[in-house]
């Protein structure tokens, strides 16, 4: 993966992405459906500028003794959360998901939403989450990079899309580096996902598929975002790539003559037996 300056994290980001409304609700759910019951201490993982973290915090209402610990390894975006919620409840610490049972002790629930299609070795994440959870604490996660995101009759779209942005890159001189593998390509199944739960002291988990119509505008926001570009054009310079994708998406969508796209986010809620 290439290393991005603070610059280049914050032009590049997945957060123009997460200000559609669309975007919300999907964390909303998941959020609810952890919150139904009460939860003392309650982790966002990966909380970046700390969207799901407000949506946990206003769920937690006026609950007595009530924690929420938001964990990030961008220093940026923590200070873009720190700055935007302001709750007694709420600390921010700095580290990455690997390590997370060395920066929580314990905790009745972990939210994981939009990134644990990042997380390289996804076992050891799973077993560090539930090295914090007390005994029939819940981790709930959502994700629409998986196997299964496409809604049956959109896969076409999709490939459409990327084949037009590479014809934009091969029209000024640029060529994709197809033998690399990016980690936003690294896709599980939902029966894949089920099994690490299970394999790393989680009870079955519930799983869901949330469909979503996805817009022009967030299609163009989420071809903006650096490990999008980096899956979808390998090797290509991150300006050079999103400003092929967002003609290609053009192309794609002047071809295909949809409107919206729909798209599948996979839930899932696992008990720590």
């Amino acid at each position: 993966m290439a290393v991005h300056t603070k610059t280049n994290e914050e032009h590049f980001s997945f957060e123009a992405f997460t200000r559609h409304p669309f975007f919300t609700e999907v964390n909303r759910l998941i959020v609810e459906r952890v919150m139904s019951k009460s939860r003392r201490t309650v982790v966002d993982l990966g909380c970046g500028p700390g969207a799901v973290t407000q949506l946990i915090v206003e769920q937690m209402g006026q609950q007595k003794d009530a924690r929420v610990i938001g964990v990030d390894p961008s220093a940026s975006a923590l200070e873009k959360a720190r700055a935007a919620i302001k709750s007694r409840i709420t600390e921010f610490v700095e580290g990455s998901a690997e390590w997370l049972s060395h920066l929580v002790p314990s905790a009745d629930a972990v939210i994981f939403c939009n990134a644990i299609h990042l997380v390289t070795d996804k076992a050891k994440v799973i077993a560090e989450v539930r090295k914090v959870l007390r005994r029939g604490g819940v981790f709930a996660f959502n994700t629409t990079f998986f196997n299964g995101a496409y809604v049956e009759g959109t896969t076409g779209f999709w490939r459409r899309w990327v084949v037009r942005a590479v014809q934009v890159l091969r029209e000024r001189g640029i060529e994709v580096q197809h033998e690399s593998r990016a980690t936003a390509r690294t896709f599980l199944s939902a029966e894949e996902y089920k099994t690490l739960c299970v394999q790393e002291g989680f009870n079955p988990p519930s799983m869901e598929l949330v469909r979503v119509e996805m817009t022009p505008e967030s299609l163009v926001d989420i071809g903006r975002f650096s490990l999008f570009i980096e899956g979808a054009l390998p090797g290509v310079p991150l300006e050079q790539g999103a400003e092929a994708l967002s003609e290609g998406l053009r192309r794609a969508l002047d071809e295909t003559g949809l409107s919206t796209v729909p798209r599948n986010w996979l839930e899932c809620v696992a008990v720590a037996s």
